[in-house]
């Protein structure tokens, strides 16, 4: 993808959005551990004019609450083949999967990395993800890789996140 504006990130959830740790109450209620520095950077990236898009292959209530908090309204939980699931979000905005980032840890997440215009993974993906990968966070997931992330689309699309900071929005 050289340098083509990208217009769509979408983003696995565990070991990308969280560290991967999946934890339940004595009652067998999930629970899960987001970054708030994450969760800004999606809100001012999508602010930028990117849309960003969750793609996971397990589905809870603590993410769906993540992603009503968020806004994220495109999202494909419980998804068991995640290339065709951009492509849907692809044709449902009227762009290609050229047009979009998508960051992945695991072996789940090669096809659609493939498949996608801009791989990206956290620092501790696995080998076979990190191979590739066009760019790589220095944190790792769940611990502010997806602000990193962020940070790093809306840079290639000219666009500094902190530019568009306004406090009064947090009043």
């Amino acid at each position: 993808m050289s340098d083509q504006h990208i217009k769509l990130l979408a983003l696995d959830v565990d070991g990308v959005m969280t560290d991967g740790t999946i934890l339940y109450t004595a009652n067998g209620e999930e629970m899960k551990a987001f970054n708030a520095h994450d969760g800004l950077g999606i809100k001012y990236l999508r602010k930028s004019g990117v849309e960003v898009a969750v793609i996971s292959g397990r589905r809870s209530a603590p993410l769906e609450r993540r992603l009503d908090d968020l806004g994220v309204r495109r999202r494909r939980l419980k998804c068991a083949d995640k290339t065709t699931a951009l492509k849907d979000i692809c044709d449902d905005m009227g762009i290609t999967p050229a047009d979009c980032a998508f960051m992945g840890d695991d072996w789940i997440d090669l096809d659609v990395l493939r498949n996608a215009g801009y791989a990206m993974a956290p620092s501790n993906a696995v080998a076979e993800v990190l191979a590739v990968a066009d760019w790589v966070s220095v944190k790792a997931g769940g611990a502010g890789a997806v602000r990193e992330a962020c940070e790093h689309v809306a840079q290639r699309n000219g666009v500094r996140l902190v530019d568009l900071l306004n406090p009064e929005e947090y009043v």
